[in-house]
């Protein structure tokens, strides 16, 4: 479901519906549905969606270089060793394509070196590409310069008065349910922890979360992010098992707590789901294997 910044949204499918090089940066607090709104804008169109990942520099280079190859097929080509050696590449495909940098502030953060390679880059190679490309940020003192060349779009409050009545319309939806509720969680709290059996799975209504592996340990490591539609916790409610990650509460989150006993009214109800989950627990073993796959690689290099 996603509900409002229809302004904005048209905003960018205008801008993407022209030719050359555009540079966007979406600008607001945590929370605020920035990154929602990216993926709705990305739905359907060619894209390379970059999230920094817990490691350094070159575990960030690493995970972006997987990105870009992937996005092309061409998982043959070495990775990149130099981020601008990646956004040449892209930009020498000479092909429109959504460049989308999520929470930028923080891969500023992580790797200061990377705002001077694209502040280079945008004069050199970029400028002259097909790139359509969006940075997601709070905000960053490391980045002002950067975005004086930008095109941004500062994102203020989104539930009014026609948003809230789509949320109390998903509501009623549910309320036939007995146990099924809706629940508020703040940013940063721990919803379902790797190794512990749930009882409950969860739809997200609004707000975003992360998946980790080794959650609050020096070898913490990201699996993915989860959005509004999505659900999380099928694996233990289906299996008995243990859950085998731990998702956290990115942003301040509206979720629908759907118990054992009414998960089969949950998909009576809700006939799209049954397939979402399906994918959603297709995708995450995908992704697990990928990210598991990338760091035996980092701690064991081949000679």
């Amino acid at each position: 479901m996603f509900i409002g910044r229809e302004i904005e949204l048209a905003q960018l499918e205008g801008a993407y519906s022209e030719s050359g090089f555009k540079f966007f940066a979406l600008q607001g607090r945590r929370g605020i549905g920035k990154t929602a709104l990216v993926e709705e804008f990305c739905r359907n169109k060619p894209a390379i969606f970059f999230s920094p990942v817990f490691g350094d520099g070159k575990a960030n280079l690493t995970h972006f270089s997987w990105s870009v190859l992937h996005h092309y097929n061409d998982e043959r080509h070495p990775a990149f060793q130099y981020w601008q050696d990646a956004l040449k590449y892209i930009a020498e495909k000479n092909e429109r394509v959504l460049l989308v940098f999520d929470d930028a502030d923080q891969i500023a953060a992580k790797i200061p070196v990377i705002v001077k390679v694209f502040a280079k880059v945008l004069d050199s190679v970029l400028k002259d590409s097909k790139i359509f490309m969006i940075f997601s940020l709070t905000e960053s003192v490391m980045l002002k310069g950067l975005l004086k060349k930008a095109i941004v779009m500062q994102l203020g409050k989104y539930l009014t008065a026609q948003n809230v009545e789509s949320l109390k319309r998903e509501e009623m939806k549910h309320t036939v349910m007995r146990q099924a509720k809706f629940i508020q969680i703040p940013a940063d709290t721990v919803i379902i922890r790797e190794g512990e059996t749930n009882d409950d799975m969860y739809k997200i209504i609004s707000g975003r979360a992360i998946c980790t592996i080794n959650h609050g340990t020096d070898e913490e490591y990201l699996l993915g992010s989860l959005k509004e539609g999505k659900t999380f916790g099928e694996y233990s409610l289906l299996s008995d098992n243990p859950g085998i990650y731990t998702v956290t509460a990115y942003s301040d989150m509206l979720l629908l707590r759907i118990s054992r006993t009414e998960f089969e009214d949950f998909i009576q109800m809700n006939a799209g789901n049954s397939v979402n989950i399906m994918r959603n627990l297709a995708a995450m073993m995908k992704m697990m294997k990928i990210n598991i796959d990338m760091l035996n690689e980092e701690l064991h290099p081949k000679e």
